[in-house]
């Protein structure tokens, strides 16, 4: 499984998104030639912002699908202002537009905003489920005694 993250002149680079978000931009930042201390985030190719900064500690898997491709935006906050302004670092005329431009200066994309749920609530629910699978499995053997037994 590997996402590719585009960025500069056109430039691909493919990265594992098995791992925690922090790690994946870090790996991001050192493979792509970008300032450690800079901010950046990843925007699907519509404008999208995926608000990866709010999920540092979740893996990237939740938030990102395989195989896709993702754009690299910085994030640049300028004194005395709270938002964030978004800035491409793509240079490709053909992805970066003014639709996707407009994308991309909504405060918070509606994608993000939803929490997908957590590993641990995907094995918890996974384990009820084959908990109660066994029982219905159980009920119907018993079932089938029950009616072997009255023969």
């Amino acid at each position: 499984m590997f996402i590719t993250v585009r960025f500069g002149d056109c430039q691909e680079a493919l990265f594992n998104p098995n791992c925690m978000i922090k790690v994946l931009l870090e790996d991001i930042k050192k493979r792509c030639r970008r300032n450690r201390e800079e901010l950046i985030d990843l925007s699907d190719e519509s404008g999208n912002l995926k608000n990866l900064l709010d999920h540092k500690t979740e893996y990237a898997t939740d938030l990102l699908k395989a195989r896709h491709s993702f754009i690299l935006i910085r994030l640049e906050k300028k004194q005395g202002e709270d938002l964030f302004t978004y800035t491409p670092l793509l240079n490709d005329i053909r992805t970066i537009t003014s639709t996707f431009l407009q994308h991309l200066t909504r405060p918070q994309s509606s994608q993000s905003s939803v929490s997908p749920p957590s590993r641990q609530g995907r094995r918890k629910s996974s384990a009820n489920w084959t908990k109660a699978r066994t029982s219905l499995a159980l009920s119907g053997e018993l079932k089938k005694r029950a009616r072997v037994k009255k023969s």
